[in-house]
């Protein structure tokens, strides 16, 4: 059994690691799931950010803007909480942040982003599910409190990248249907 101080030290090394290099994200993306953007008329963003990330100093007031801008910018519909909830599928976009802290002022971090909307079953239409998650991206890594923001917002751009190329897909499929007509 190694002794404590061994432990920290493999700790300290790993959150160096982490704080190096973001895990790369993963994220559930296929034709399937790029099916279930189809038609939606855009998202509602929310964020999720936990206590120990607000302690840390990390904010949603950090990213909502350029999170806003940049689905506007690839013409992802952002909705408002009203225009959510009067389309049937209920779109939301969730933007969720979670931490620890570690030794050292390391904080680890887990980023998710989820589309989120309302499914029916089709083996029996009387069973809706009001939240179903269609399309997700995930990264976790670690980083100095006084950089946690760079860090996370790094790894949240390269998360939006992956939804407005999924979604930009599906339009632009959308968009060469009703040319074709």
């Amino acid at each position: 059994m190694r002794s404590l101080s061994t432990r920290l030290l493999i700790a300290a090394s790993l959150g160096v690691l982490f704080a190096s290099a973001p895990g790369e994200a993963v994220g559930q993306d296929t034709q399937w799931n790029r099916y279930t953007l189809e038609d939606l008329g855009g998202v509602f963003i929310r964020f999720e950010i936990d206590d120990v990330c607000a302690g840390a100093g990390l904010s949603s007031a950090d990213f909502e803007a350029d999170t806003s801008l940049k689905l506007i910018e690839a013409d992802v519909g952002v909705l408002t909480q009203a225009e959510m909830l009067e389309n049937p599928a209920m779109p939301e976009l969730r933007i969720s942040v979670d931490c620890a802290e570690a030794a050292g002022g390391t904080v680890a971090w887990a980023l998710g982003l989820r589309v989120q909307q309302v499914a029916q079953m089709l083996r029996d239409t009387q069973i809706t599910l009001p939240e179903a998650v269609t399309w997700y991206s995930t990264a976790v890594g670690a980083s100095a409190s006084g950089s946690l923001a760079a860090a996370v917002g790094d790894s949240l751009t390269s998360g939006l990248d992956a939804f407005v190329e999924a979604w930009a897909a599906v339009h632009a499929d959308e968009e060469g249907d009703e040319g074709s007509n």
